[in-house]
């Protein structure tokens, strides 16, 4: 699962800043969405743009944001910046937060991952620990390390896909095969 489909990730994310503004349009659609909608949100932006019916909330703002920034944004994410930075750096783009700062940083360079609600729930942890709202740097970057950290103790980047991609195929048997094919639609919608 992850060893194959985040390489194809990571592989089609560094070959443009274009291909990487794909990645990030992906984990955008992502939030508070069931993850096998996100293919036909991703068709939908790229049949509609910004008229897509997708862009709700603060989804179209975070677009113009990538769009406008895509190249810094790629610099900063296969540049040498500490990861806690990537991640700050990242949760700067509108509705990006860290959880979905660790999904990009984990789809293109294989750091971090996703703690997203699923994994919040499964591992115990406040929805509230790693939200950023209106705080200083200092301690934006306690939360950003604190992160990175949990992360790590929970099982790493690699344990953490593989296992989240199984317990969707566990909870949404009617919409996936197995695992492998909740790993492969990350790939695939990128196509």
């Amino acid at each position: 699962m992850y060893a194959t489909h985040q390489r194809q990730i990571a592989r089609f994310a560094k070959q443009s800043p274009d291909n990487f503004s794909q990645v990030c349009l992906m984990v955008l659609l992502s939030i508070m969405q069931q993850w096998s909608t996100v293919g036909r949100q991703m068709q939908d932006v790229r049949a509609n743009g910004l008229d897509s019916k997708f862009f709700f909330a603060s989804k179209r703002k975070g677009w113009e944001y990538i769009l406008e920034n895509k190249q810094e944004l790629y610099d900063v994410v296969y540049g040498k910046l500490p990861l806690e930075d990537k991640i700050l750096m990242l949760s700067s783009i509108p509705g990006i937060q860290i959880a979905k700062s660790g999904f990009i940083l984990q789809l293109c360079i294989g750091k971090a991952a996703c703690l997203d609600v699923h994994n919040l729930k499964r591992f115990g942890l406040s929805e509230n620990t790693f939200k950023l709202g209106k705080t200083s740097y200092a301690t934006a970057l306690k939360k950003a390390k604190l992160y990175i950290k949990t992360c790590e103790e929970l099982g790493g980047t690699q344990s953490l896909w593989d296992s989240w991609c199984n317990l969707m195929a566990e909870k949404y048997p009617n919409t996936y095969r197995d695992g492998n094919h909740v790993s492969k639609l990350h790939m695939d919608y990128l196509k």
